[in-house]
């Protein structure tokens, strides 16, 4: 498996048969490019995610139907390095509410009486899966497929597994990023909510701010602000979630917050990112190609490990790194 995996990082050039390269040798370079680095994080002596986030959250890396990695490079050293992470990055393994006000994530006498009643209504089916209220979380959102995928991790375990998906009533705008204040779009990218960005009072029914703009935003001089994942039938700026969907995302990322979580990840992108999908993009010459080639590296890694590794920004991208 190591040889394989040494292999592989030396070959990045493989990833180049998923882009046809004679079409467009600067988007295919870019990919490789993008590979090539992998070497030097193989290289590392310590693999393990730092749990400070400097742009926002983490991302994944995809097989194909077949069972047959689309990118063996990749997902060889993936495999490898999942099976490095830590069991847990903090957190005793009880959960309950009693420690939200010492996580200081704000609550109100209706949300911590919602959230309660929630849980009660969540234990069930958390515990067929072996998690519980009060496991780490991490949310997905896929614009165009209007879901919202949440992700927990069993006490003990290095991966995330995939609890429920959500159908959002409402997603503000078309595929692609926001770039303006009031440009009627949601943002694509990778966020992060901490404690004070939990909004137990909104005229939508409970929130959580993405913290738009991160840093990439920034960079690229992209406006905006308050742009959440709410309840409701209107996405009002971001993304709506059926009330009592959202009253069921509220819960497990609070509880996970106050059991020791200090940040969870949100990964937001404009479309489930398999090659298939990316393949038509990339024929059709799409403004955002290269910003979705960006996001899709961070897509196929947690495809592969499912485990978010962090995000950081190098040269105006987002960069994904192990420790």
């Amino acid at each position: 498996m190591f040889l394989r995996t040494g292999l592989g990082a030396a070959a990045p050039w493989l990833v180049q048969d998923w882009l046809n390269v004679k079409s467009d040798q600067e988007r295919a370079g870019r990919l490789y490019s993008a590979v090539d680095g992998l070497k030097s994080k193989v290289a590392g002596d310590s693999v393990v995610p730092d749990e400070k986030p400097k742009v926002g959250p983490p991302a994944g890396r995809g097989d194909t139907a077949s069972g047959l990695p689309r990118y063996p490079v990749a997902t060889t050293t993936v495999r490898l390095l999942q099976g490095l992470f830590p069991p847990s990055l903090g957190g005793s393994s009880t959960g309950g509410f009693a420690m939200l006000n010492a996580s200081k994530v704000p609550t109100t006498s209706r949300s911590l009486s919602i959230m309660e009643s929630t849980r009660s209504r969540l234990d069930a089916g958390l515990k067929r899966i072996d998690l519980k209220v009060g496991d780490p979380v991490f949310l997905r959102l896929f614009k165009e497929e209007r879901e919202l995928e949440v992700w927990m991790r069993p006490e003990g375990e290095r991966s995330y597994t995939l609890f429920k998906v959500y159908r959002m009533s409402d997603v503000e705008g078309k595929i692609g990023p926001k770039i303006r204040e009031g440009d009627g779009q949601a943002p694509e990218g990778f966020y992060y909510v901490s404690p004070s960005r939990f909004i137990p009072e909104t005229q939508h029914h409970l929130g959580l701010d993405l913290g738009y703009p991160n840093d990439y935003d920034k960079y690229h001089g992209r406006t905006g602000g308050n742009l959440m994942i709410h309840g409701g039938n209107r996405a009002a700026g971001a993304f709506a979630v059926p009330k009592k969907g959202m009253e069921e995302v509220y819960t497990l990322a609070a509880a996970a917050v106050a059991n020791g979580q200090r940040f969870f990840r949100v990964n937001v992108f404009p479309f489930r990112m398999d090659d298939k999908r990316m393949d038509s993009e990339f024929k059709r010459n799409s403004k955002w190609l290269d910003f979705w080639i960006n996001l899709k590296e961070g897509y196929d890694f947690f495809e592969n490990a499912h485990f978010p590794p962090d995000v950081a920004l190098s040269g105006g991208d987002y960069d994904y790194r192990l420790k």
